[in-house]
């Protein structure tokens, strides 16, 4: 019997997954071992789900998985730590008297080929992540299980604090990755050129004012900018420039980079860039899921560089010279780089040929896409069912002022049929009180992280394409990949080709924000939290996890099984139908409230009425009325 192996690493966390060849009854879960393969000591990878159903929460450091099995066939690890080359190995366990286990250890996996927990992706490429994830278990310990509004208040308040435990474990890497970016530039020497939506994070704001004249910030018209930090910039001799495309002080059309090129002294010759989806806030470090990508290419740099320039000179507008040089990449070491707007979203047609060509699967994430192209050209695959699609759209609707008006949006996977694709789910609001499993805590929910002036949400815009393959590619910037950011807004979009580590660092980062709002919306909407406890028949060929355990396998990724049943030890999302206008539906729902199935030439009708679910219009979440950070 042989059970295969494989992890991945990004720069946070490690993915391990395996498939047996064969299933004995008898296993009830997986022991995970971990080897430091320069010391060479192994240490059990410790779960959090108690080993038996109807029990309470464990110790905080977990239970080791040798007396709690993993009764899956996926694994995060996020106990490796950085620049540590590590292995991994598992051994099938089974039930044993009074509530134990056994090894079966003539089954044991081999161990995997040795993985790095880093940033470094080779060929000049890095990228990082926060863990802006608010709706957690983590933060109901930071605060003791106190979820009280005055706990929210007073964590969110110290988010601001350099230092603070929270806020060095929310804000992550990305955090110390701009802080390293900008330290290196001025221990060389080098001048910087930033172009940012939006600021008013102290420890950021900071760390630009060493480089005095050296310093060039182009800020954009984000609501959450403060007054204090032009004024402070200013007076730390940094040339601050302002851009404003709405004309009257409105965060729309956006003015939406993120990005710092280093150059040197003299500002004209750029060797390295820092983009992504990060805005230079604390929402974006420390309430929000973002990325940092870092180029270190001279001709892409050089590109941002002359970039920043043209805004600076357009002013206010988006002159027709601009959108037609915006609208010609630059390609340089399998590198294409856009900028918005364009002229016939020119920057989304090598992102659908990717998406269309896809062979493996595609994951992604998304804010605010509305009706975008590339949204419909991913929804075209869930529905065509036959390469693994997994991705998270979140959406905020604001008021005329700004204000923060509804925030939600939808769990994607593959399988779901095109009538029923709107049985995914709506982005969940934490573990309440009352869907919490009885290992779980509670946590902050929607309602409370609005009343406290913030939102939680989903604002990396990410698509990675077959992360497997040398025809790999991962596509990112500041972009939503909406219709009106490709046409109104100042944006970047960066497509890098044929790099997989790069590819498998963004696959874990989305696949982490899948689990983490499936899960919750599983919960949320019913579902038992027992199910884990259940056999591992969901793993096993046929089974409701197959589909996802071949892709991270990297073998051939069978369609995915449409049922609506949940046999695996760890369930997927089934949700409650969210209310729909009468004239998007013409199926009766069954006793169970499901949508009954609708013949053949009922799916496209379906598809166009679920599309339009995903305009932001169509949120199902609660309201609040204060200004954040959102593009």
């Amino acid at each position: 019997m042989t059970i295969s192996i494989k992890a991945y690493a990004n720069a946070d966390d490690v993915l391990i997954a395996w498939q047996p060849d064969s299933w004995p009854t008898n296993w009830v879960g997986f022991q995970l071992e971990r080897r430091n393969d320069t010391t060479q000591q192994v240490t059990t990878i410790a779960n959090r789900i108690p080993p038996q159903p109807g029990q309470g929460p464990v110790q905080p450091t977990g239970i080791s998985s040798a007396a709690s099995p993993i009764r899956r066939c996926i694994w995060t690890d996020h106990g490796a730590v950085a620049t540590d080359s590590v292995s991994y190995r598992v051994t099938p366990m089974i039930a044993a008297d009074k509530g134990t286990f056994t090894p079966d250890a003539s089954s044991a996996s081999a161990w995997t080929a040795p993985v790095v927990a880093a940033g470094d992706a080779g060929g000049g490429l890095e990228a990082y992540f926060n863990r802006g994830t608010l709706m957690s278990q983590i933060v109901s310990r930071f605060v003791n299980g106190d979820v009280s509004d005055k706990s929210l208040h007073d964590f969110l308040n110290n988010l601001k604090t350099p230092g603070f435990q929270a806020r060095l474990y929310l804000a992550g890497d990305a955090l110390h990755e701009i802080l390293r970016f900008l330290h290196d530039a001025d221990r060389r020497g080098s001048s910087i050129h930033a172009a940012i939506y939006e600021m008013n994070d102290r420890e950021l704001v900071e760390a630009l004012k060493p480089f005095g004249s050296r310093g060039h910030v182009l800020l954009g018209n984000g609501s959450a900018t403060e007054p204090w930090v032009a004024q402070e910039l200013t007076a730390a001799h940094i040339e601050v420039k302002h851009r404003d495309l709405s004309h009257h002080g409105r965060s729309s059309p956006s003015v939406h980079n993120k990005f710092v090129v280093e150059s040197d002294a003299s500002g004209r010759n750029a060797g390295r860039v820092l983009t992504g989806s990060t805005n230079w806030t604390t929402t974006g470090l420390c309430t929000q899921l973002n990325n940092v990508l870092i180029v270190e290419d001279a001709q892409i740099a050089g590109r941002y560089l002359d970039q920043w320039g043209k805004l600076v000179a357009a002013g206010d507008d988006m002159p027709a010279s601009l959108k037609a040089t915006n609208s010609k990449p630059t390609d340089h070491n399998n590198i294409s780089l856009y900028f918005a707007a364009t002229n016939g979203e020119a920057e989304f047609k090598p992102v659908l040929d990717l998406i269309a060509g896809a062979q493996q699967g595609v994951l992604f994430l998304m804010f605010m896409p509305g009706q975008s192209p590339l949204l419909e050209a991913l929804l075209d695959r869930v529905q065509q069912n036959n390469i693994y699609v997994r991705g998270v759209v979140s959406t905020v609707t604001a008021s005329k002022t700004g204000d923060i008006g509804t925030v939600g949006g939808q769990v994607v996977k593959s399988g779901a049929p095109a009538q029923a694709f709107h049985d995914d789910v709506e982005l969940p609001a934490g573990v309440s009180e009352e869907d919490r499993p009885s290992w779980a805590e509670t946590e902050f929910n929607v309602k409370e992280i609005h009343a406290a002036h913030l939102m939680a949400i989903v604002h990396s815009k990410v698509i990675v394409v077959d992360p497997f393959s040398n025809n790999c590619a991962v596509i990112t910037g500041s972009h939503n990949f909406s219709d009106s950011a490709s046409g109104k807004n100042d944006e970047n979009l960066v497509i890098v080709r044929g790099n997989t580590q790069l590819a498998q660092a963004y696959a874990l980062h989305i696949n982490g924000v899948y689990d983490h709002y499936s899960w919750r919306a599983y919960l949320a909407n019913g579902g038992a939290p027992d199910q884990i406890y259940k056999p591992l028949d969901g793993w096993k060929p046929g089974g409701s996890r197959a589909q996802e355990l071949a892709f991270w396998m990297n073998t051939p990724v069978p369609a995915q099984s449409t049922g609506r049943g949940t046999s695996s030890g760890s369930p997927q999302p089934s949700a409650k139908q969210p209310a729909r206008p009468k004239t998007h539906t013409g199926a009766k729902k069954s006793p169970a409230g499901r949508t009954a199935k609708k013949p053949a030439h009922a799916a496209a009708r379906t598809k166009t009425a679920v599309r339009k679910e995903t305009k932001p219009g169509r949120a199902h979440q609660t309201t609040a009325k204060h200004k954040s950070s959102r593009k």
